[in-house]
């Protein structure tokens, strides 16, 4: 079974896809930024109380207060080393966005007033793929999938990976729910915005495709390397610098 997950990996870097496979772990360096993103995660599940209360800026302010005291229990391999100066900075750092978050948030007033269905695992033995996504809302008859990202907001639309991603989710709805699913949407947790994405044809031919591509690498291909790979910020660094074999050129 592919997980959803799988697919956004692919789209960093397919030799990530393959080293994990191999039963490495996808190591993450918990940086101060990495921090803050996972807080700010968790504080973006709580934006649909907060729309609906009367004073957004202190439900959310109290909101973070929760979440430093509990994001260790949540996170507890992840954040293991992490000492309490350094969870207060980050945590301080979202506080700084309260303000800006606040003002967006009203402009999202259908998405947040929506019905939340509860939802924990989407699988299809079908299309061989599984995944939760971060939110499944239901509007009018529509059953919709939502994903949260923490990272940096296009000026317009969404970014090509959060696109993918969300069309996966997309294809899981369809198939454990029989209906279709039109669009979904990205939350971008750091500005309180969400973005409506239609789901289109040529994208859901490519989620099959990085499917197929991810079987045979879990087969024993080794993909070429992008030339635009993040190998600063990846963990098989060490272990990437092979030689292609003459099958994965061709992959």
């Amino acid at each position: 079974m592919i997980k959803v997950s799988d697919i956004t990996v692919y789209q960093k870097c397919p030799r990530m896809c393959y080293f994990v496979s191999k039963g490495h772990s996808l190591v993450k360096e918990i940086t101060p930024g990495y921090l803050e993103r996972i807080i700010l995660k968790e504080l973006a599940l709580t934006y649909g109380e907060a729309f609906n209360n009367d004073n957004t800026h202190s439900f959310l302010d109290n909101e973070l207060n929760r979440i430093s005291s509990e994001i260790r229990i949540i996170y507890r391999n992840e954040l293991s080393g992490i000492d309490d100066n350094t969870l207060a900075n980050s945590v301080s750092e979202v506080r700084s966005s309260l303000g800006n978050i606040c003002s967006n948030l009203s402009s999202n007033g259908d998405f947040y007033t929506s019905e939340s269905v509860n939802e924990s695992l989407l699988q299809s033995e079908k299309f061989g793929l599984a995944g939760s996504p971060d939110r499944l809302i239901k509007i009018k008859d529509e059953l919709l999938p939502s994903i949260i990202k923490t990272g940096n907001m296009p000026q317009n639309g969404v970014w090509q990976g959060d696109r993918l991603q969300l069309t996966a989710y997309a294809v899981l709805v369809e198939e454990n729910h029989d209906s279709v699913v039109e669009r979904g949407f990205v939350e971008y947790a750091r500005w309180g915005r969400v973005r409506e994405v239609l789901i289109k044809r040529h994208e859901r031919r490519k989620v099959l495709q990085i499917r197929d591509r991810i079987k045979k690498i879990r087969g024993g291909f080794m993909p070429e390397k992008p030339k635009d790979a993040p190998c600063e910020y990846c963990g098989f660094t060490g272990m990437c610098d092979v030689k292609s074999t003459i099958a994965s050129r061709f992959f």
